[in-house]
């Protein structure tokens, strides 16, 4: 039986961004798995997806690529809310993808 690992297992970096309508929204990333990331508009609904994230993370990568968790020992990072320097970075390089 596979043990499916839980998302508090791992450390969160959290952060406000801002969405395609113009508001803000949380956006929740398991640290040191690059892409295991979630979005919601509370804290709740992003916790929520970053459980499916994790399996769809882990379906991809393999339970040996994630980082080192530690059952209990739940941390989060708080960043700062995004600059509007950073969306416009983050736009100019979307629209390079075009």
């Amino acid at each position: 039986m596979q043990i499916v690992p839980k998302i508090d297992d791992y450390a969160w970096q959290v952060r406000r961004v801002p969405d395609w309508t113009g508001q803000t929204e949380i956006m929740i990333e398991i640290i040191g798995a690059e892409g295991c990331v979630s979005f919601g508009y509370s804290v709740k609904e992003a916790k929520r997806g970053l459980k499916e994230a994790l399996l769809l993370w882990i379906k991809k990568y393999g339970e040996l690529a994630l980082p080192e968790g530690r059952e209990g020992a739940h941390l989060i990072y708080i960043e700062p809310k995004m600059t509007k320097e950073e969306e416009d970075y983050i736009n100019v390089e979307l629209k390079k993808l075009q």
